[in-house]
């Protein structure tokens, strides 16, 4: 018999970090499946649909063992956590976001301001609202590579390349997340910092903190924990097949 994970995702490169570790339960960091949507294979230099993605991961997940017992999201992550509950194979799992904000049409845009401007405040910033996501981040990750040459004419290109691939995965996967999903995402709860709103489905929790003091707040570790217990409770332990 083997326990049953909880999947977390979570951004590795964001500033500041946000973790679930501060709000696991205790004993569950040896249950946790751990997910960083930015680590697909090629996304910096392709746009996969959001429904790819979930087929990719779910494949990864089922392959580790049994079904997980929940999957937590937050943020940018909320459309492709949907789906990955969509694509799992086991019926039903539910799935808990934190303070989520889907991506939308003019998402990529501002993103793609913010990189170039971090590097060059006089950079020219093509539009690529409007344009298929492939299109969008070719033009994109061109513009990135340039700015990078111009801050760093002595590297050579190659390595100037592997220096904006965080930036182009990070583009790419808001490319994807921009575009609406089929099936508007129906988590069974959605825990909410103070400035945040959420207009969709399941019981909102809303907890007096700022969105860097959510995943350390003691009174969502408890709500977490209790919510992994009544789900324990009603789904035990598995065999692993």
């Amino acid at each position: 018999m083997q326990n049953r994970p909880v999947v977390v995702m979570e951004f590795g490169n964001e500033i500041p970090p946000r973790t679930f570790d501060g709000i696991l339960p205790d004993g569950w960091d040896q249950r946790t499946l751990r997910i960083d949507p930015l680590h697909y294979p090629g996304l910096a230099d392709s746009v996969p649909g959001t429904a790819e993605q979930a087929a990719y991961w779910a494949e990864r997940i089922t392959a580790a063992g049994p079904p997980p017992v929940m999957v937590l999201a937050y943020c940018s992550a909320v459309g492709l956590a949907s789906a990955l509950v969509g694509a799992l194979p086991a019926p039903n799992v539910p799935l808990i976001l934190f303070d989520p904000a889907a991506p939308g049409p003019l998402t990529p845009q501002e993103l793609l301001t913010e990189l170039v401007r971090a590097m060059d405040e006089s950079a020219e910033v093509p539009t690529i609202t409007g344009l298929p996501p492939g299109t969008a981040l070719a033009l994109a990750s061109s513009c990135l590579l340039s700015v990078v040459v111009g801050c760093s004419p002595e590297l050579d290109e190659e390595i100037l390349v592997e220096l904006t691939e965080g930036q182009r995965a990070w583009l790419s996967f808001t490319l994807a997340s921009a575009v609406p999903l089929e099936t508007p995402p129906a988590p069974e709860h959605v825990v909410l910092s103070e400035e945040v709103e959420w207009t969709g489905s399941g019981v909102v929790h809303r907890v007096d903190v700022t969105a860097a003091e959510l995943f350390r707040a003691p009174r969502v570790k408890s709500l977490l924990t209790e919510l992994l217990t009544t789900v324990e409770r009603e789904a035990p332990c598995c065999p692993h097949s």
